[in-house]
């Protein structure tokens, strides 16, 4: 199933086993999530701990499993 996301929404994932993912050891885990577009950039992933305070540095959307669809819109499969 697909799940669209907008900047500045809080959900949950389960995350990829992807390089940045392992490199922070939350691979295959479930985090917090928020997606943060700021003016002029690319949006990113800042993933959240349990308190919901940042989780180390923002990260890609394809290193967190997201994808953009052919309109742009974020999204991600649950």
């Amino acid at each position: 199933m697909i799940s669209y996301v907008a900047p500045g929404e809080t959900r949950s994932v389960v995350l990829p086993y992807s390089e940045v993912c392992m490199y922070l050891r939350v691979a295959g885990r479930r985090m917090r999530y928020e997606i943060q577009a700021p003016d002029g950039r690319s949006p990113a992933v800042q993933l959240l701990d349990d308190d919901g305070r940042p989780f180390s540095f923002p990260i890609t959307l394809g290193e967190a499993g997201f994808h953009r669809d052919d309109h742009g819109r974020i999204y991600t499969e649950t």
